[in-house]
């Protein structure tokens, strides 16, 4: 069967080259898994095309399949996408997956007239066999991991297990997207493909933590799983023969959870003299594995600390303290390691006080982390907190889900923390035009300058910041 699939826009509220952007790696799966398969696939992504291109692709490579993947604050641009291509051609059997839809599946049925299918949890074997009995005319009804349309009613089949063997799925399907579409953006802040040849890779899926903001687990679980070490180096190896990558951007949650792999990756690393970024949790490291990170090529480390308050990192089930958060910072600057990245959130939880705000405002500035991630907290659907607030009455009647973003001028909520929504945002860009104007985080940045590149890269992100949150405008 002919398969498109699309990546819709992300939503508009703050302009795109301020944020990162990645290949659409998960949708590269499922292309790979179709056409395994022996299915015809092509991809889009609207985020680096014009959104007109989608109907000219439908035109042209006369999709019989349509799949669209979304989270929750580009749902509706998702939703237009499906019926963009309903109107082009009835025909079109369209499918939903993503965080949005496997949270919400019910919901979303009933909001997107024009869906046929919805694909929920893990998708790869889903779409596959789906597409299988589409093609063949056959029934769907023991499809496991789908909602589909029958006879008026929306028909919810049964969860489909968890894919065990990781290197059963064929590496993303890289071709169908020309990565110079991507040259505006940053794969991740300080890593650019405008000066860098980057391949982005998952080595696991799942995590075993709780925290209560993350959607994380709503599509791979909380059981961790691992790719083989064999199985990972052969993407990487490919990807330097087809594409000439030096930097790989590790895009797992909890990349040094598994310290055996992390070693031996490091030595692959620093044989083929790559450089890499990952992220990790503060508990996962010591000053022993970030040196043998920093010497094999690591040029950046991204810590989830969200909280300077004991109290909420245990409200949020976090499972951290900040003892460690302050170690692994510490270890990572003192490891050599480029770049050291901290994520805070304010309003992580119903019962955060200002006191606790102002506790993780000083953690951030005694952290002085090269890059800052300082958000409103977004309570999405399938998570804990999203399931908390709502009980407690504080989400906003029926919800506007482009605002569900973590950056931008959003509501979700009209109060929390006792602070209305917009007092929120207002502290959230105040925190980061203090942060990043303070004279000793400048000049150590400053001093870390070694390239060309890096002033080209830092005075580009440096006009963008100013237009955002110092002149509120969009470039």
């Amino acid at each position: 069967m002919r398969i498109l699939l699309v990546q819709p826009e992300s939503t508009e509220d703050v302009n795109k080259e301020f944020l990162s952007l990645q290949y659409p790696i998960n949708l590269g799966y499922i292309a790979s898994s179709l056409i395994t398969a022996g299915h015809e696939v092509e991809m889009i992504d609207l985020n680096v095309l014009e959104h007109k291109k989608l109907l000219e692709k439908i035109k042209k490579f006369k999709p019989e399949i349509v799949g669209v993947t979304s989270m929750t604050p580009n749902i509706y641009l998702a939703q237009k996408a499906i019926q963009e291509s309903k109107s082009e051609n009835k025909k079109i059997k369209t499918l939903l997956g993503g965080v949005h839809a496997s949270a919400l599946p019910e919901e979303t049925m009933k909001m997107i007239k024009e869906l046929d299918y919805l694909v929920f949890g893990e998708g790869e074997e889903t779409i596959k066999e789906l597409a299988e009995k589409l093609e063949k005319k056959q029934s769907v009804n023991n499809v496991k991991g789908i909602l589909y349309r029958s006879k008026g009613r929306i028909i919810k089949n049964a969860p489909r297990p968890l894919i065990k063997n990781l290197d059963s799925i064929p590496f993303p399907e890289r071709d169908l997207l020309p990565m110079d579409l991507y040259t505006k953006h940053h794969v991740s802040r300080g890593f650019s493909r405008e000066n860098m040849k980057i391949m982005e890779i998952l080595t696991s899926r799942g995590c075993p933590n709780q925290c209560i903001f993350c959607a994380g687990h709503i599509n791979y679980g909380h059981s961790l799983r691992f790719r083989s070490y064999e199985n990972i180096i052969q993407e990487i190896n490919e990807c330097i023969r087809k594409y000439k990558i030096t930097h790989v951007s590790i895009e797992d949650d909890t990349f040094t959870i598994n310290k055996e792999l992390v070693k031996k990756l490091c030595n692959f690393f620093k044989n083929k003299k790559l450089t890499w970024n990952c992220n990790a949790r503060v508990n996962t490291v010591n000053y022993e594995i970030l040196k043998l990170m920093k010497e094999s090529g690591c040029k950046k480390i991204s810590f989830g600390v969200e909280s300077g308050s004991e109290k909420i990192l245990k409200l949020i089930k976090k499972g951290i303290t900040i003892p460690q958060v302050k170690k692994a910072v510490s270890d990572a600057k003192k490891a050599g390691i480029r770049y050291v990245e901290c994520t805070f959130m304010i309003g992580s939880h119903p019962d955060e006080t200002m006191e606790d705000i102002e506790k993780t405002i000083k953690l951030m500035h005694e952290l002085m982390p090269d890059f800052l991630a300082f958000s409103v907290m977004c309570p999405f659907p399938g998570t804990e907190v999203y399931n908390m607030m709502k009980k407690r009455k504080l989400l906003m009647n029926n919800p506007d889900w482009s605002q569900f973003s973590l950056f931008g001028n959003l509501k979700r909520y009209e109060k929390l923390t006792n602070m209305t929504s917009d007092e929120m945002i207002n502290l959230q860009i105040k925190v980061l035009k203090d942060y990043y104007k303070t004279p000793k985080y400048v000049l150590s940045q400053l001093l870390k300058i070694r390239t060309l590149d890096e002033i080209k890269y830092f005075t580009k992100m440096g006009i963008l910041y100013v237009k955002e949150l110092m002149l509120g405008k969009k470039s």
